[in-house]
């Protein structure tokens, strides 16, 4: 839903550790703002009614609004596979009534229609789609206030004609505008891999203890994926047990003539780091077109709960360029992010 184009026109900050911004659930929504002061909010199953028949489980709701004084607001709504492109309601029992064409399943909201919708949240008990006769979907508006309350906070828009719940008396030019996202040089990928032989492995195995999580299985232990960094480097994706939905990865890092040592990165990567203090990526992927390393690790094979990361190479280290979370497991495949910057190959 954001476009970054603003963020990034401005000069970049010194790089600095990585402080992802602050995500909080409140009744059946939870918020998210990162280090740019970009919010987010999505609604999730309330805790009384979860699916199986619920009204709520039919479609989702995402709201985000960007920051600084000229900030608006976008809303998209998710509706159930196959809702048709006739015009449709978005209403409370408030009062609330907005129209709009789905496409592809989804409507989309932006400028003053949105921020009808937002103000008609504040009151309402829960927000319907639907057409003249019938309703499709709804979303409990249950903590949708104080998640709206918290975006004012974080983008600093209590107290001023801006906010959504906390108004005030003072300008929009009292609101500050958006942090620049810090960016990040990269090593593009590049060169051969070195070699990764068959008694590295074994001794990577041993020494890890990653080859003692297969035993009892069946056939060969999974392959290991070698892929050149650049600037002489090799990054060894060591498989280090699976489960039903999550696979298990420890990163190392080879050069020519070298032993492999373990990764090194400047953040936590997932839920969090193991006992031990080794990184541990999850379902990881190397990009080696944009030189990003993702790993996405779900609470459950639904999706709708986890965290994910994505790092880039700077020669030495791996560093942060993107997090999302969604640390509520009711029903939200929309992850919220909490952190950006932008990959600027060296």
């Amino acid at each position: 839903m954001l476009t970054l184009a603003l963020f990034f026109a401005a000069q970049a900050a010194p790089v600095a550790a990585p402080r992802p911004g602050p995500i909080k659930a409140f009744g059946a929504w939870v918020a998210a703002c990162d280090n740019t002061r970009y919010c987010e909010m999505t609604s999730i199953w309330p805790e009384d009614s979860l699916p199986d028949g619920s009204p709520y489980e039919a479609m989702s709701v995402s709201i985000d609004r960007a920051p600084g004084p000229a900030g608006g607001w976008t809303v998209e709504i998710q509706l159930p596979a196959n809702g048709g492109n006739d015009t449709l309601r978005v209403t409370t029992e408030r009062g609330l009534d907005v129209r709009g064409k789905p496409s592809k399943d989804l409507l989309r909201f932006a400028g003053a229609d949105a921020a009808r919708i937002v103000a008609g949240m504040i009151e309402g008990a829960d927000l319907r789609v639907g057409d003249e006769t019938s309703v499709m979907g709804m979303a409990s508006l249950k903590g949708s206030s104080a998640a709206l309350r918290f975006i004012d906070a974080e983008q600093g828009r209590a107290g001023t004609v801006t906010a959504a719940v906390a108004k005030g008396a003072k300008p929009a030019s009292a609101v500050p505008g958006p942090r620049p996202a810090p960016q990040i040089g990269f090593v593009r990928p590049a060169g051969a891999a070195a070699a990764f032989t068959p008694a590295m492995r074994k001794a990577l195995d041993k020494s890890s203890e990653c080859g003692s999580v297969y035993e009892g299985g069946t056939g060969e232990l999974p392959q290991a994926e070698v892929v050149a960094l650049g600037g002489g480097k090799t990054l060894v994706l060591l498989p280090c047990g699976s489960g039903a939905y999550n696979y298990s990865t420890e990163p190392y890092i080879l050069s020519a003539g070298a032993k492999p040592v373990l990764a090194k990165f400047d953040s936590p990567v997932g839920f969090s780091e193991a006992d031990d203090g080794k990184p541990s990526l999850v379902n990881a992927d190397f990009d080696a077109r944009t030189g990003r390393l993702e790993s996405y690790s779900k609470g459950r094979g639904l999706g709708d709960c986890g965290s994910a990361e994505a790092f880039v190479w700077d020669g030495a280290v791996f560093r942060l360029v993107e997090a999302r979370s969604m640390p509520e497991c009711r029903g939200s495949v929309n992850w919220l992010t909490t952190w950006r910057a932008q990959a600027v190959a060296k």
